[in-house]
């Protein structure tokens, strides 16, 4: 038998985060574990202007951290680089397997968030780490100075071409289509910035280099034109997958991967529960996740004291 907790949190964004803040002011006995540090998707971004309670915004690593400090303040247990490998049931309880090491509990809730997808275009596989990045916050202090392009129209894209904006020297942005999807108040901060360059109906063809990153070649997806761009650098947000393999048929899922859940957050699986950007949903935010980390933390609390 491996280690016993009530509850098991998988990952540290937002949305698990606040689920260990309930279930510990609760009472439940919870651990928390993370794939990498804790924090998840918002410690990509630079800053956040529309979760409630902070008129100027905030740090997006300033506020994850206080939500982590606060979880840890009522006592959760929080493991990071810690890759849950399989989920199963034994009787009444779960096991999870994670490398060498075996966990039980009662109920689970799933927060593992997104993972950023891929284009699939010659170059992007080999090049990976050596100019190209799927997180600006993580790598653009890399890039001070030379010229970059990002491909994307979203949020995240323009966010992180913003914060591009203030390191590199160029930022080229690359939309297949002529209108962006981001938040209007994000638009107006980027056209406004001298530093980004939108390369309207553009869709990447091949990202080319020896040994780093050298340029993109681009095509016209109106005429149908290819042209290439001198960059050192390219950053990909053409949009996320859930982190939802190891659930295995423990979950029902949409086309897209998305955990399908009930109003209580509850999977197919009794004692199974979803929060935040890993189940299907209509609008990914940290306000948004708080609020499934809530629920989730609610739901799964009322499993437990029947099962115990």
């Amino acid at each position: 038998m491996g280690k016993f907790y009530e509850a098991i949190i998988m990952g540290g964004g937002p949305a698990g985060l606040t689920a260990g803040i309930y279930l510990r002011r609760a009472g439940i006995e919870t651990l928390l574990v993370e794939k990498g540090i804790v924090g998840g998707t918002p410690m990509n971004y630079e800053h956040v202007e529309n979760y409630p309670g902070f008129p100027e915004g905030v740090s997006s690593k300033e506020l994850m951290n206080r939500i982590a400090d606060q979880a840890r303040r009522f006592g959760l247990v929080i493991k990071e680089f810690i890759e849950i490998e399989e989920v199963s049931r034994r009787g009444k309880r779960f096991l999870i397997k994670a490398g060498e090491e075996e966990i039980e509990c009662l109920g689970i809730i799933v927060a593992t968030g997104t993972e950023s997808m891929k284009i699939g275009i010659p170059g992007e596989n080999e090049l990976v780490g050596r100019g190209i990045s799927y997180c600006a916050t993580c790598d653009g202090a890399f890039f001070r100075n030379l010229d970059v392009a990002v491909i994307g129209g979203g949020d995240a894209a323009i966010q992180e071409g913003l914060a591009l904006a203030n390191i590199a020297r160029k930022v080229y942005v690359i939309h297949r289509r002529d209108t962006l999807k981001a938040q209007k108040i994000i638009q107006e901060r980027a056209f406004q910035n001298s530093r980004m360059e939108f390369l309207w109906n553009k869709t990447p063809v091949e990202i080319k280099g020896k040994d780093q990153v050298e340029s993109i070649t681009i095509k016209d997806t109106k005429t149908g034109e290819l042209s290439e761009v001198k960059v050192d650098g390219v950053f990909i947000y053409v949009g996320a997958r859930p982190r939802t393999a190891f659930l295995g048929d423990l979950v029902d899922r949409d086309g897209a991967g998305f955990v399908i859940t009930d109003e209580e957050l509850g999977s197919k699986t009794e004692g199974l529960f979803i929060a935040g950007d890993v189940r299907r949903k209509g609008l990914r935010q940290i306000a948004t996740a708080v609020g499934d980390g809530a629920l989730a933390a609610v739901s799964c609390e009322r499993f437990i004291l029947e099962h115990r």
